[in-house]
């Protein structure tokens, strides 16, 4: 079975970051990145936008999600835990990659960083065990065709249980027919 999503999935999300500095012209194999001048905003892989910021010489323009996303995602899905799934907000799972990402950078020079961090996580895991389950109910229900609301981390989820169940429901009614 393929994993649901790779982190180097995560690390090729195309990021907007904005030049801070005049950023020379790259060239790697596979990559090349023309000379951006300073205040431009460009697109590249999450990965090499950290090294460009790393480097001083650019920065996000999306730095993951807000505060008030995670509080308004996090009261949703616990204030109704065996409800219907909610709508998340855009690109949900790779927005929180760069949120953790980016908040466990230099995380032992900061005492405030690390709890932030532990707020964050916390916050997360509680979205996602609250969103797995309802996925689990999804699924078993039979339901004839993918739910609109999912990310797309999710809809492959969603699908591979959807077979599991299914094929396990035949099964055991075939048992219930001797």
């Amino acid at each position: 079975m393929a994993p649901y999503t790779d982190l180097i999935e995560y690390e090729n999300t195309p990021t907007k970051v904005v030049a801070i500095r005049k950023v020379p012209k790259i060239e790697t194999p596979g990559i090349t990145i023309d000379e951006v001048e300073e205040r431009r905003e460009f697109v590249l892989p999450y990965w090499l936008a950290k090294i460009l910021v790393d480097a001083g010489l650019a920065k996000l323009v999306d730095e993951g999600v807000t505060n008030d996303e995670w509080t308004q995602v996090h009261f949703k899905e616990r204030f109704n835990p065996t409800g219907p799934l909610t709508v998340l907000p855009a690109t949900f799972y790779s927005r929180a990659y760069v949120s953790l990402d980016q908040t466990s950078k230099n995380i032992e020079e900061n005492k405030a960083k690390q709890d932030q961090l532990n707020r964050i996580q916390a916050r997360y895991r509680d979205i996602l065990e609250s969103r797995i389950g309802k996925l689990v109910r999804m699924a078993a229900a039979e339901a004839s065709s993918t739910p609109k609301t999912l990310q797309p981390e999710e809809i492959r989820l969603y699908e591979e249980l959807e077979s599991l169940i299914k094929d396990w429901r035949e099964e055991m009614r075939k048992l219930g027919a001797k």
